[in-house]
């Protein structure tokens, strides 16, 4: 055998076992920190300035002080709903639970009657333990309140392993995700749900128990900023009549907690941010079509072993090079292939594994031409 049909046997054998440490690598997950690190850093950069069509009517200190300490009546959010319903505002979603009855039957009765007469009204659903480490359960809006929203949307929270909120699931139940995110369920009032929904579908979504949580349609968030990024009113200054109506009618509003204190904060990779605001983010994107999807780890790997068949292909070429330009270019390439999935079509592919493994096939395959040429 020749010595150029050794070199083209000796560069794939080379690939065949950087495409072993790139299964390695993503299945793994020993960069997954690295490619967050990434995502949020892109993120920083790629921010955009919210469109108004989004308030938050914010349970806020203003409101604590003026009103009382939380939990309020039911009767409160009864006259905070009929104000809305008298501003014309789009659609309400509440961050605020009423999975239990208030001890006088009355307020839940007022609230009820309140979103019956608005008719656009979202309440949230979660999933919580009857007892501690025990079975799961769905907590609703109470009977009397649950048959007069429009909607429920489920609000669970896509925390990472770091503690860090960078995305969020578009469905999500207990045995299936039939539940759409609040947000979502905001979106499909009064339209025909979308079947195509934008997200990466949990690969066991048919191996179903009705006793496990399941979530489907996760999506990577561009938040808008940090925390303040959203229109906010006070809750109180709506209750009072000082929120001019043309700052609430046709837009969506969303109710919910935003003083330090309730226990709805939520750290992002910017700054902590009230889950309101999440929430905020969530439907913002929805309604821009800013939503990312990561791609599978099919999808991963085939792209990153095409890509992994570069330096060995370019090895030797004129104005490439040898060394430093052939692994630069290459690395480059890599980058520009992520960011630009990224920027034009919304799909989030981790770089960091492939990166890793075209850096150490490179430095392998000057060490072969090196003890090659010994």
């Amino acid at each position: 055998m020749h010595n150029g049909a050794l070199a083209w046997l000796a560069r794939g054998m080379l690939w065949m076992a950087g495409v072993g440490l790139l299964v390695l690598l993503i299945a793994s997950g020993v960069t997954t920190s690295l490619d967050n690190a990434l995502y949020d850093l892109h993120a920083r950069l790629w921010r955009y300035t919210p469109d108004n069509n989004v308030v938050i009517v914010a349970i806020d200190l203003k409101s604590l002080d003026a009103i009382g300490r939380f939990p309020w009546p039911r009767s409160v959010y009864a006259q905070l709903i009929d104000r809305l319903t008298a501003d014309g505002v789009r659609g309400i979603g509440m961050d605020v639970t009423m999975s239990t009855p208030s001890n006088d039957a009355r307020n839940d009765a007022l609230v009820a009657s309140a979103i019956q007469r608005n008719g656009k009204v979202v309440l949230p659903v979660f999933a919580e333990a009857v007892h501690l480490g025990g079975q799961l359960q769905e907590a609703l809006p109470i009977s009397a309140i649950a048959q007069s929203v429009a909607a429920l949307g489920q609000v669970d929270v896509a925390t990472d392993a770091d503690g860090r909120v960078r995305g969020a699931y578009l469905k999500a139940g207990l045995g299936s995700a039939y539940w759409p995110s609040l947000a979502l369920a905001l979106i499909q009032l009064g339209t025909t749900p979308s079947a195509a929904l934008p997200g990466m579908h949990d690969p066991a979504r048919n191996d179903t128990s009705p006793y496990l949580w399941m979530r489907d349609n996760y999506v990577l968030l561009r938040y808008a900023g940090t925390a303040g990024s959203f229109g906010s009113v006070s809750s109180a200054d709506v209750l009072d009549g000082n929120v001019p109506a043309q700052m609430l009618k046709g837009r969506w509003v969303l109710i919910g907690a935003t003083a330090e204190g309730l226990g709805d904060i939520l750290q992002t990779p910017d700054s902590p941010m009230p889950g309101v605001e999440y929430q905020a983010n969530v439907l913002e994107s929805l309604q821009r079509g800013y939503l990312v999807t990561p791609i599978n780890f099919l999808a991963q790997f085939l792209l990153a072993a095409a890509l992994l068949t570069l330096p060995l292909l370019l090895y030797g070429l004129p104005v490439i090079g040898r060394r430093a330009p052939l692994l630069l270019a290459t690395l480059a390439l890599v980058l520009a292939t992520c960011i630009g999935l990224l920027r034009a079509c919304y799909l989030w592919w981790p770089p960091t594994a492939c990166l890793a493994v075209i850096a150490v096939e490179c430095a392998a395959w000057q060490w072969l031409m090196r003890e090659r040429h010994r």
